[in-house]
């Protein structure tokens, strides 16, 4: 009987310790996941595995590609003697075109007329407002409507609109990081959809006209920042929508969540 129990009790300790060491197993790859590093340490592990399973492809690889040059050189200079043969082909396109870079600029008329369908003015609009959590304030001094640019005259031509908005911007100085012009977006249809900006594109027409292209702002570096965006609404309107929107955040190695921010205002008609 003592020898039944002594085996009874060897077997729940085996069990306990057991059960004791998995429990500190899992404990051990859940913590980390909630500073974020759990998920990466599982992306390594993968990738290192992903690695074995590649390196004896890419023996197979280098074999298959050995045995298929030969062809590929045969079939190379096959090919040179196609495109000799092309050759006198180039000379009658190019008398062609010509013709054909002459028929657009006669086109070009029609897209200035579209570019010039609504005279360039510029609009008050005097929005300010704060994001609570990060202490960023944000004021809209003024928009440019009808933008005269070349670049976008295709734009212009089939309906559209480019338009420029001066923001004035003093970052908080309780966090750190960016404030980018993604932030601010654009609505041609009352609020249901929103677009980018495209002031990448037009930094050069922007800067020629006085228009000082906004730039990325680092927190940490204070001070108050003025610079335009631009945009480009498929569908002229008479009034467009812009939304600045902060998205949610979390505090680097605290469990302090920031709510998002979120600010509609109006651009008005001119």
């Amino acid at each position: 009987m003592k020898r039944m129990k002594r085996a009874t009790f060897t077997a729940a300790a085996l069990l306990s310790c057991t059960l004791t060491f998995s429990g500190c197993s899992l404990i051990s790859q859940v913590v980390p996941d909630q500073d974020g590093t759990a998920g990466e340490q599982a992306n390594a592990d993968g990738q290192d595995q992903g690695n074995q399973d590649q390196n004896g492809q890419d023996q197979d690889d280098q074999n298959s590609q050995q045995s298929s040059s030969d062809q590929n050189g045969q079939e190379s200079s096959g090919d040179q003697n196609g495109q000799d043969q092309t050759g006198g082909q180039d000379s009658s396109s190019d008398q062609s075109a010509p013709n054909s870079s002459s028929s657009s600029a006669d086109g070009s008329t029609g897209s200035d007329s579209g570019a010039s369908s609504g005279s360039q003015g510029q609009v008050s609009i005097g929005e300010s407002f704060e994001d609570p959590e990060m202490q960023d304030k944000i004021e809209v001094l003024s928009a440019v409507r009808n933008f005269d640019s070349s670049k976008k005259a295709t734009a212009i031509e089939l309906g559209g609109e480019v338009v420029l908005l001066e923001v004035k911007i003093t970052p908080g100085q309780k966090y750190s990081g960016l404030i980018q012009s993604g932030a601010l977006k654009i609505s041609e249809d009352g609020g249901s959809d929103y677009r980018y900006d495209q002031t990448d594109g037009l930094e050069a027409e922007m800067r020629a006209a006085g228009y000082e292209p906004f730039e990325d702002i680092k927190r940490r570096d204070g001070g108050t920042h003025t610079g335009w965006l631009a945009y480009v609404p498929n569908e002229k309107q008479d009034t467009y929508t812009i939304r600045y929107e902060r998205g949610p955040g979390k505090v680097m190695g605290t469990e302090e969540k920031v709510p998002e921010f979120t600010k509609t205002f109006d651009i008005p008609a001119l």
